[in-house]
């Protein structure tokens, strides 16, 4: 029960403990995909973003209950999901009851936004997340604005503040979910044999959205459908699509561990130590910062699994979130 490490002490919640029956890493991952029982959210107010190579981005808008709003959070979801995804469904009750406003977000060519654009998003594609603090910006007037990414959309969201430093400072905190900071060896875990069917389920989803991308070529289409792993998959297609020569250049090109201290906003890292896709060590080698207010923050549950944290009220990682948030609203 509780940390492995936890930089940031009496700021979050205790985390009580996998909670049965979902005990081990593979159980706390697989919860909500075999249980989909997360409430249902309204709609929320439609989002449309006019991306420069003219992709469009789709967003959902969720008011806070209370008024005026404690801040507005982000919500970006991890690979092969979309904003209605059942970790994101579940934000939407607990970000609105704590007094704050969340903006569900696709990622470009993500889930219902899949025919708005014909590029795919991907772990260095950080350039389009800025367009969504500019829209939580217009619809939350003179909030906090936060951003909580879950697994590689964490990745995306960490480049994001890496490369654009001068825009993401727009935001007051960012908090990533089970990211993979280090995306060679997280190719590695996630390729091992007993992580076979998570492999075949991921690779099935990843062909599904190239294969329905608008305009695609027919070139594309054979790498993609040809691929054997989602090693192969990314080095035939996601490498390719973003720039790189190969898988190798493109997790090289994407990795932030060796770069997380020269954010320069606070962050705060959450991770389980039995992660099954993304190892935990590379959490766990970040210094400690100073301020755990205002640095790179690691928080490290004994247990956990991936995107999981499901102790006896569900969803840690949601409550970790909102006091986080509250703490750094607070010192302003």
């Amino acid at each position: 029960m509780g940390f492995l490490r936890n930089d940031v002490g009496a700021v979050v919640p205790p985390f009580g403990g996998e909670a049965f029956p979902w005990i081990g890493g593979d159980l706390q991952t697989v919860r909500h995909y075999l249980r989909h029982d997360a409430p249902r959210p309204d709609p929320g107010e439609e989002v449309l973003i006019d991306l420069a190579d003219g992709d469009r981005l789709l967003a959902a808008f969720h008011p806070a209950r209370s008024h005026p709003s404690k801040g507005c959070v982000i919500a970006v979801h991890g690979l092969n999901g979309c904003m209605d995804a059942q970790h994101i469904w579940w934000l939407v009750p607990e970000i609105l009851a704590a007094g704050y406003s969340l903006l569900r977000v696709n990622m470009r060519g993500a889930g219902p936004a899949r025919p708005l654009a014909k590029g795919t998003y991907n772990a260095c594609a950080g350039a389009d997340l800025l367009a969504f603090i500019t829209a939580a910006a217009d619809h939350d007037l003179d909030v906090p604005l936060f951003m909580m990414a879950h697994s590689l959309g964490g990745t995306a969201a960490l480049n994001m503040a890496l490369d654009f430093p001068q825009e993401t400072a727009r935001l007051a905190g960012l908090v990533t979910i089970g990211t993979p900071l280090d995306m060679m060896a997280t190719s590695r875990r996630f390729s091992r044999h007993r992580n076979r069917v998570y492999g075949r389920h991921m690779l099935l989803a990843l062909k599904h959205i190239v294969g329905t991308a608008p305009g695609i070529s027919n070139e594309t289409l054979a790498a993609a459908f040809s691929a054997r792993s989602v090693r192969e998959f990314d080095d035939r297609v996601t490498a390719p699509m973003a720039g790189h020569r190969n898988a190798a250049a493109y997790y090289r090109a994407s990795s932030v561990h060796e770069r997380m201290q020269k954010i320069a906003i606070p962050v705060l890292v959450l991770h389980g130590s039995n992660d099954p896709w993304v190892p935990s060590k590379t959490c766990l080698k970040l210094p400690v910062p100073d301020d755990p207010l205002a640095g790179v923050s690691v928080v490290v549950t004994r247990g956990g699994g991936h995107v999981g944290f499901h102790d006896s009220q569900l969803n840690w990682h949601i409550r970790a979130t909102v006091a986080w948030c509250d703490a750094v609203a607070a010192r302003g």
